[in-house]
Protein backbone atom coordinates (compact mmCIF):
# COMPACT_ATOMS: atom_id res chain seq x y z
CA UNK A 1 0.00 0.00 0.00
CA UNK A 2 0.84 3.60 -0.84
CA UNK A 3 1.36 6.39 2.39
CA UNK A 4 -0.96 8.80 0.90
CA UNK A 5 -1.08 7.49 -2.53
CA UNK A 6 -1.68 10.30 -4.91
CA UNK A 7 -0.72 13.42 -2.83
CA UNK A 8 3.19 13.36 -4.41
CA UNK A 9 2.99 15.75 -1.41
CA UNK A 10 4.13 15.50 2.10
CA UNK A 11 1.36 14.47 4.53
CA UNK A 12 3.53 14.40 7.72
CA UNK A 13 6.04 17.03 9.38
CA UNK A 14 9.12 15.62 9.61
CA UNK A 15 12.90 16.46 8.20
CA UNK A 16 13.94 15.86 4.75
CA UNK A 17 15.36 11.39 4.67
CA UNK A 18 19.04 11.94 4.06
CA UNK A 19 18.25 10.22 0.32
CA UNK A 20 15.70 7.77 -1.47
CA UNK A 21 15.68 4.93 0.77
CA UNK A 22 16.89 1.74 -0.63
CA UNK A 23 15.18 -0.73 -3.06
CA UNK A 24 13.92 -4.30 -1.99
CA UNK A 25 13.38 -6.44 -4.57
CA UNK A 26 11.29 -8.78 -4.59
CA UNK A 27 11.90 -12.13 -6.14
CA UNK A 28 9.55 -13.21 -9.37
CA UNK A 29 10.48 -16.66 -9.51
CA UNK A 30 11.63 -17.99 -12.94
CA UNK A 31 10.38 -14.92 -14.50
CA UNK A 32 12.35 -11.24 -15.84
CA UNK A 33 10.01 -8.82 -15.65
CA UNK A 34 10.65 -5.69 -17.81
CA UNK A 35 9.14 -2.59 -18.68
CA UNK A 36 9.57 -0.40 -21.84
CA UNK A 37 10.35 3.25 -21.37
CA UNK A 38 10.86 6.19 -23.46
CA UNK A 39 13.41 8.79 -22.33
CA UNK A 40 11.11 12.01 -23.65
CA UNK A 41 11.36 14.01 -20.17
CA UNK A 42 13.99 15.87 -19.85
CA UNK A 43 12.71 18.93 -21.56
CA UNK A 44 10.33 20.96 -19.43
CA UNK A 45 8.27 21.96 -22.44
CA UNK A 46 7.28 18.39 -22.77
CA UNK A 47 5.52 18.08 -19.35
CA UNK A 48 2.92 21.40 -20.93
CA UNK A 49 1.65 18.66 -23.36
CA UNK A 50 0.37 16.62 -20.14
CA UNK A 51 0.23 19.29 -17.93
CA UNK A 52 -4.29 19.29 -19.22
CA UNK A 53 -4.70 15.88 -18.21
CA UNK A 54 -3.69 15.97 -14.32
CA UNK A 55 -4.51 12.30 -13.55
CA UNK A 56 -1.20 11.31 -15.56
CA UNK A 57 0.87 14.31 -13.58
CA UNK A 58 3.59 11.56 -12.24
CA UNK A 59 3.88 11.18 -8.54
CA UNK A 60 7.69 12.42 -8.88
CA UNK A 61 5.70 15.72 -10.56
CA UNK A 62 7.04 17.32 -14.00
CA UNK A 63 10.08 15.80 -13.22
CA UNK A 64 13.30 16.10 -14.71
CA UNK A 65 14.56 12.70 -16.38
CA UNK A 66 18.08 12.23 -16.57
CA UNK A 67 18.86 13.67 -12.88
CA UNK A 68 20.28 10.66 -10.92
CA UNK A 69 17.65 10.93 -8.10
CA UNK A 70 14.65 10.66 -9.62
CA UNK A 71 16.48 7.48 -11.53
CA UNK A 72 16.97 5.76 -8.32
CA UNK A 73 13.09 6.56 -7.74
CA UNK A 74 12.50 4.81 -10.71
CA UNK A 75 14.93 2.14 -9.77
CA UNK A 76 13.25 1.53 -6.49
CA UNK A 77 9.55 2.04 -7.48
CA UNK A 78 10.60 -0.66 -10.14
CA UNK A 79 12.76 -3.16 -8.04
CA UNK A 80 9.82 -3.10 -5.09
CA UNK A 81 7.50 -4.02 -7.56
CA UNK A 82 9.63 -7.11 -9.19
CA UNK A 83 10.39 -4.93 -12.47
CA UNK A 84 14.10 -5.50 -12.82
CA UNK A 85 15.09 -4.10 -16.09
CA UNK A 86 13.89 -1.43 -18.32
CA UNK A 87 14.25 -1.83 -22.63
CA UNK A 88 14.90 1.83 -23.06
CA UNK A 89 14.07 3.55 -26.29
CA UNK A 90 17.50 4.48 -28.10
CA UNK A 91 17.54 7.31 -30.54
CA UNK A 92 20.28 8.54 -33.22
CA UNK A 93 20.35 12.13 -33.70
CA UNK A 94 18.75 13.06 -36.95
CA UNK A 95 20.92 13.71 -39.84
CA UNK A 96 24.45 12.38 -37.66
CA UNK A 97 24.83 9.21 -39.69
CA UNK A 98 27.59 10.75 -41.97
CA UNK A 99 29.65 11.54 -38.77
CA UNK A 100 32.81 9.51 -38.36
CA UNK A 101 30.99 9.18 -34.53
CA UNK A 102 27.41 7.76 -33.41
CA UNK A 103 25.86 10.68 -31.68
CA UNK A 104 23.17 9.39 -29.48
CA UNK A 105 19.59 11.29 -29.26
CA UNK A 106 17.20 11.69 -25.98
CA UNK A 107 20.25 9.62 -24.03
CA UNK A 108 20.09 11.64 -20.47
CA UNK A 109 18.33 8.84 -18.59
CA UNK A 110 20.56 6.20 -19.97
CA UNK A 111 23.53 8.96 -18.60
CA UNK A 112 21.52 9.11 -15.43
CA UNK A 113 20.91 5.88 -14.86
CA UNK A 114 25.45 5.35 -14.87
CA UNK A 115 25.48 8.36 -12.25
CA UNK A 116 22.42 6.94 -9.75
CA UNK A 117 23.04 5.41 -6.52
CA UNK A 118 21.16 2.26 -7.65
CA UNK A 119 22.62 1.52 -10.95
CA UNK A 120 24.17 -1.37 -9.58
CA UNK A 121 21.54 -3.18 -9.01
CA UNK A 122 18.84 -2.65 -12.25
CA UNK A 123 19.34 -3.01 -15.71
CA UNK A 124 18.87 -1.64 -18.83
CA UNK A 125 18.58 -2.99 -22.54
CA UNK A 126 17.98 -0.98 -25.82
CA UNK A 127 15.59 -0.87 -28.56
CA UNK A 128 17.26 0.62 -31.33
CA UNK A 129 14.03 3.12 -32.47
CA UNK A 130 15.19 3.20 -36.28
CA UNK A 131 11.60 4.16 -37.48
CA UNK A 132 11.38 7.25 -35.87
CA UNK A 133 10.15 10.17 -38.24
CA UNK A 134 10.88 12.61 -35.57
CA UNK A 135 14.63 11.12 -35.18
CA UNK A 136 15.16 9.47 -38.31
CA UNK A 137 19.01 8.60 -39.10
CA UNK A 138 18.77 5.79 -41.82
CA UNK A 139 21.66 3.30 -42.00
CA UNK A 140 23.60 1.54 -44.25
CA UNK A 141 25.76 -1.70 -43.85
CA UNK A 142 29.05 -0.02 -43.63
CA UNK A 143 27.60 2.62 -41.36
CA UNK A 144 25.77 -0.55 -39.03
CA UNK A 145 28.68 -2.98 -38.69
CA UNK A 146 31.00 -0.30 -38.85
CA UNK A 147 29.99 2.38 -36.40
CA UNK A 148 26.37 1.50 -34.74
CA UNK A 149 27.42 -1.92 -33.37
CA UNK A 150 30.89 -1.25 -32.36
CA UNK A 151 29.08 1.48 -30.31
CA UNK A 152 26.52 -0.28 -28.83
CA UNK A 153 29.05 -2.64 -27.17
CA UNK A 154 31.53 -0.64 -25.81
CA UNK A 155 29.11 2.26 -24.77
CA UNK A 156 26.56 -0.35 -23.48
CA UNK A 157 26.92 -3.92 -23.29
CA UNK A 158 30.24 -3.06 -21.31
CA UNK A 159 28.35 -1.93 -18.49
CA UNK A 160 28.08 -3.80 -15.96
CA UNK A 161 24.12 -2.88 -15.52
CA UNK A 162 23.25 -3.85 -19.04
CA UNK A 163 20.54 -6.44 -19.23
CA UNK A 164 22.63 -10.07 -20.10
CA UNK A 165 20.74 -13.31 -20.24
CA UNK A 166 23.06 -16.48 -20.15
CA UNK A 167 25.56 -13.73 -20.17
CA UNK A 168 24.55 -12.27 -23.78
CA UNK A 169 23.10 -8.98 -24.17
CA UNK A 170 19.51 -8.25 -25.09
CA UNK A 171 18.94 -6.06 -27.66
CA UNK A 172 15.81 -5.34 -30.21
CA UNK A 173 14.82 -3.65 -33.40
CA UNK A 174 12.09 -1.51 -33.46
CA UNK A 175 11.28 -1.74 -37.12
CA UNK A 176 13.00 -4.93 -38.60
CA UNK A 177 11.23 -4.45 -41.90
CA UNK A 178 13.02 -0.57 -42.02
CA UNK A 179 16.49 -2.77 -41.59
CA UNK A 180 15.20 -4.58 -44.69
CA UNK A 181 14.57 -1.91 -46.46
CA UNK A 182 17.64 -0.03 -45.98
CA UNK A 183 20.42 -2.80 -46.17
CA UNK A 184 18.35 -3.33 -49.48
CA UNK A 185 16.44 -6.69 -48.79
CA UNK A 186 16.23 -9.70 -46.19
CA UNK A 187 19.03 -11.38 -47.10
CA UNK A 188 21.64 -8.27 -46.97
CA UNK A 189 19.82 -7.49 -43.33
CA UNK A 190 20.50 -11.14 -42.48
CA UNK A 191 23.77 -11.42 -43.09
CA UNK A 192 24.22 -8.03 -41.44
CA UNK A 193 22.88 -9.02 -37.99
CA UNK A 194 24.53 -12.38 -38.15
CA UNK A 195 27.71 -10.37 -38.42
CA UNK A 196 26.81 -8.49 -35.39
CA UNK A 197 26.43 -11.32 -33.74
CA UNK A 198 30.05 -12.41 -34.69
CA UNK A 199 31.02 -8.93 -33.69
CA UNK A 200 29.58 -9.47 -30.05
CA UNK A 201 31.41 -13.26 -30.26
CA UNK A 202 34.46 -11.53 -30.95
CA UNK A 203 34.15 -8.87 -28.05
CA UNK A 204 33.99 -11.56 -25.45
CA UNK A 205 30.22 -12.16 -25.24
CA UNK A 206 28.71 -15.93 -25.71
CA UNK A 207 26.46 -14.37 -28.20
CA UNK A 208 23.63 -11.71 -28.30
CA UNK A 209 19.51 -12.24 -27.94
CA UNK A 210 18.12 -10.16 -30.99
CA UNK A 211 15.02 -9.36 -30.80
CA UNK A 212 12.21 -7.54 -33.60
CA UNK A 213 9.28 -5.89 -32.71
CA UNK A 214 6.22 -5.28 -34.67
CA UNK A 215 2.45 -4.62 -33.31
CA UNK A 216 0.87 -3.16 -36.56
CA UNK A 217 -1.54 -4.84 -38.52
CA UNK A 218 -4.33 -7.36 -38.76
CA UNK A 219 -3.53 -11.23 -37.65
CA UNK A 220 -2.11 -11.61 -41.47
CA UNK A 221 -0.17 -8.52 -41.43
CA UNK A 222 1.24 -9.89 -37.99
CA UNK A 223 2.00 -13.11 -39.17
CA UNK A 224 3.76 -11.56 -41.77
CA UNK A 225 5.86 -9.59 -39.60
CA UNK A 226 6.89 -12.33 -37.45
CA UNK A 227 8.07 -14.61 -40.45
CA UNK A 228 9.98 -11.69 -41.13
CA UNK A 229 11.29 -11.48 -38.10
CA UNK A 230 12.15 -15.52 -38.28
CA UNK A 231 13.99 -14.86 -41.86
CA UNK A 232 16.15 -12.91 -40.09
CA UNK A 233 17.03 -15.19 -37.90
CA UNK A 234 15.93 -12.54 -35.16
CA UNK A 235 15.48 -14.71 -31.22
CA UNK A 236 11.83 -13.44 -30.64
CA UNK A 237 9.35 -10.93 -31.69
CA UNK A 238 7.47 -8.78 -29.31
CA UNK A 239 5.06 -5.94 -29.49
CA UNK A 240 5.95 -2.54 -28.14
CA UNK A 241 2.14 -2.36 -27.66
CA UNK A 242 -1.13 -3.88 -27.54
CA UNK A 243 -3.83 -4.85 -29.24
CA UNK A 244 -5.18 -0.64 -30.44
CA UNK A 245 -2.99 -1.43 -33.88
CA UNK A 246 -4.55 -4.92 -34.83
CA UNK A 247 -7.65 -3.97 -35.68
CA UNK A 248 -9.31 -5.94 -32.59
CA UNK A 249 -11.79 -3.79 -31.76
CA UNK A 250 -13.41 -3.80 -35.32
CA UNK A 251 -13.38 -0.03 -35.57
CA UNK A 252 -14.73 0.68 -31.88
CA UNK A 253 -13.00 3.90 -30.43
CA UNK A 254 -13.92 3.26 -26.73
CA UNK A 255 -13.09 -0.32 -26.00
CA UNK A 256 -14.13 -1.88 -22.79
CA UNK A 257 -11.18 -2.90 -20.57
CA UNK A 258 -12.88 -6.52 -20.90
CA UNK A 259 -12.46 -6.20 -24.05
CA UNK A 260 -8.91 -5.26 -24.02
CA UNK A 261 -7.79 -7.65 -21.81
CA UNK A 262 -9.29 -10.68 -24.39
CA UNK A 263 -7.72 -8.78 -27.77
CA UNK A 264 -4.84 -9.04 -25.65
CA UNK A 265 -4.36 -12.68 -24.44
CA UNK A 266 -5.83 -13.81 -27.94
CA UNK A 267 -2.69 -12.60 -29.38
CA UNK A 268 -0.65 -14.00 -27.08
CA UNK A 269 -2.05 -17.04 -27.75
CA UNK A 270 -1.62 -16.85 -31.73
CA UNK A 271 1.59 -15.06 -32.42
CA UNK A 272 3.62 -17.06 -34.10
CA UNK A 273 6.15 -18.23 -31.71
CA UNK A 274 9.03 -17.77 -29.94
CA UNK A 275 7.06 -14.48 -29.29
CA UNK A 276 7.79 -12.59 -25.97
CA UNK A 277 4.44 -11.34 -23.82
CA UNK A 278 4.12 -7.67 -23.71
CA UNK A 279 1.10 -6.09 -21.30
CA UNK A 280 -0.20 -3.47 -22.17
CA UNK A 281 -2.18 -0.72 -19.77
CA UNK A 282 -3.88 1.50 -21.81
CA UNK A 283 -3.59 3.73 -24.89
CA UNK A 284 -4.75 7.68 -25.23
CA UNK A 285 -2.63 9.74 -27.26
CA UNK A 286 -5.07 12.75 -26.38
CA UNK A 287 -1.92 14.98 -25.51
CA UNK A 288 -0.07 14.33 -28.40
CA UNK A 289 -3.65 15.31 -30.28
CA UNK A 290 -4.01 11.56 -31.65
CA UNK A 291 -0.96 11.67 -34.21
CA UNK A 292 -1.71 7.38 -34.56
CA UNK A 293 -4.92 6.42 -33.70
CA UNK A 294 -7.95 8.14 -31.97
CA UNK A 295 -8.77 4.89 -30.17
CA UNK A 296 -9.13 5.34 -26.11
CA UNK A 297 -8.99 2.94 -23.53
CA UNK A 298 -7.61 2.23 -20.41
CA UNK A 299 -7.15 -0.58 -18.24
CA UNK A 300 -8.10 0.29 -14.51
CA UNK A 301 -4.87 -1.58 -12.01
CA UNK A 302 -7.68 -4.04 -11.17
CA UNK A 303 -8.15 -5.21 -14.69
CA UNK A 304 -4.58 -4.25 -15.07
CA UNK A 305 -3.88 -7.01 -12.59
CA UNK A 306 -6.05 -9.55 -14.34
CA UNK A 307 -4.43 -9.19 -17.04
CA UNK A 308 -0.98 -9.94 -15.42
CA UNK A 309 -2.56 -13.20 -14.20
CA UNK A 310 -3.83 -14.17 -17.73
CA UNK A 311 -0.03 -13.39 -18.99
CA UNK A 312 1.28 -15.29 -16.29
CA UNK A 313 -1.04 -17.99 -16.90
CA UNK A 314 0.33 -18.25 -20.30
CA UNK A 315 4.11 -17.78 -19.20
CA UNK A 316 3.47 -21.09 -16.73
CA UNK A 317 2.52 -23.18 -19.95
CA UNK A 318 5.48 -22.85 -21.77
CA UNK A 319 8.79 -24.60 -21.28
CA UNK A 320 11.97 -24.38 -22.56
CA UNK A 321 14.84 -22.16 -22.31
CA UNK A 322 14.52 -18.92 -24.61
CA UNK A 323 13.29 -15.50 -23.72
CA UNK A 324 9.78 -15.88 -24.77
CA UNK A 325 9.72 -18.60 -21.93
CA UNK A 326 11.14 -16.21 -19.27
CA UNK A 327 11.01 -12.71 -20.05
CA UNK A 328 7.71 -10.68 -19.53
CA UNK A 329 7.61 -6.95 -21.07
CA UNK A 330 5.41 -4.17 -19.23
CA UNK A 331 3.89 -1.30 -21.81
CA UNK A 332 4.82 1.37 -20.92
CA UNK A 333 6.31 2.42 -17.72
CA UNK A 334 5.95 6.61 -18.79
CA UNK A 335 4.66 6.89 -22.24
CA UNK A 336 2.30 9.64 -21.02
CA UNK A 337 1.59 11.19 -24.34
CA UNK A 338 0.01 8.22 -25.96
CA UNK A 339 -1.60 7.13 -22.44
CA UNK A 340 0.30 4.11 -21.71
CA UNK A 341 2.10 4.22 -18.78
CA UNK A 342 2.75 2.37 -15.11
CA UNK A 343 4.78 4.87 -13.08
CA UNK A 344 2.99 6.13 -10.53
CA UNK A 345 0.64 8.82 -11.35
CA UNK A 346 -1.78 11.21 -9.65
CA UNK A 347 -4.85 9.18 -10.58
CA UNK A 348 -3.98 5.47 -9.76
CA UNK A 349 -0.96 6.06 -7.63
CA UNK A 350 0.76 2.91 -7.38
CA UNK A 351 -1.73 0.48 -8.13
CA UNK A 352 -0.50 -0.76 -11.57
CA UNK A 353 2.74 -2.10 -9.50
CA UNK A 354 1.23 -3.52 -6.98
CA UNK A 355 -0.71 -5.96 -9.62
CA UNK A 356 2.44 -6.94 -11.01
CA UNK A 357 4.13 -7.40 -7.47
CA UNK A 358 0.82 -9.08 -6.51
CA UNK A 359 1.24 -11.37 -9.53
CA UNK A 360 5.04 -11.91 -10.24
CA UNK A 361 5.96 -11.87 -6.46
CA UNK A 362 3.16 -13.43 -4.26
CA UNK A 363 5.31 -14.61 -1.74
CA UNK A 364 6.62 -10.61 -0.82
CA UNK A 365 6.17 -9.21 2.21
CA UNK A 366 3.55 -6.01 2.77
CA UNK A 367 5.39 -2.90 2.28
CA UNK A 368 4.98 0.52 2.28
CA UNK A 369 5.26 2.96 -1.10
CA UNK A 370 6.71 6.37 -0.34
CA UNK A 371 7.06 9.07 -2.67
CA UNK A 372 9.27 12.05 -2.61
CA UNK A 373 7.25 14.60 -0.96
CA UNK A 374 6.24 12.52 2.02
CA UNK A 375 9.87 12.52 3.19
CA UNK A 376 11.09 15.60 2.35
CA UNK A 377 12.87 15.11 -1.21
CA UNK A 378 12.70 16.94 -4.51
CA UNK A 379 10.82 18.91 -6.06
CA UNK A 380 12.65 17.43 -9.36
CA UNK A 381 11.09 19.99 -11.77
CA UNK A 382 13.87 22.35 -12.33
CA UNK A 383 13.63 22.04 -16.32
CA UNK A 384 9.76 22.62 -16.07
CA UNK A 385 9.48 25.52 -14.07
CA UNK A 386 12.62 27.12 -16.18
CA UNK A 387 10.34 26.68 -19.53
CA UNK A 388 7.57 28.13 -17.70
CA UNK A 389 9.57 31.08 -16.86
CA UNK A 390 10.92 31.65 -19.82
CA UNK A 391 7.82 31.89 -21.67
CA UNK A 392 5.93 35.51 -22.22
CA UNK A 393 2.95 36.49 -20.34
CA UNK A 394 -0.12 36.34 -22.13
CA UNK A 395 -1.00 39.44 -23.41
CA UNK A 396 -3.38 41.75 -21.44
CA UNK A 397 -6.65 42.39 -23.49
Amino acid sequence: MALFAGLGLSAVTAAPAAYVPAPEPVDTGRYLVGAVMCPLWNDGKRWTKIEPYPDRKPLLGWYDEGDPEVTDWEIKWALDHGISFFLACWYREPGSTAEAIVRPGLDHWIKGLQRSRFHDKFKFAIMWENANKFYSAPTTEADFLGKLVPFWIESYFRRADYLLVDGKPVFSIFNPATFVRELGGEAQAAAALEKMRLACVQAGFPGIYILGQSCWGKPLELTEQAEQIQRLGLDNSWAYHWPTFTGAFGGKLNPTGAEAIAAQERLWRTQPPPNVLTLSMGWDEAPWHFKYSKVQWRLTPAEFKVLAQKAKAVMDQRSGVGLECRLVLLDNWNEFGEGHYILPTQEHGFGYLDAIREVFAPGAPAHIDLTPGEIGRGPYDRNYRAWILSQPAPAVK
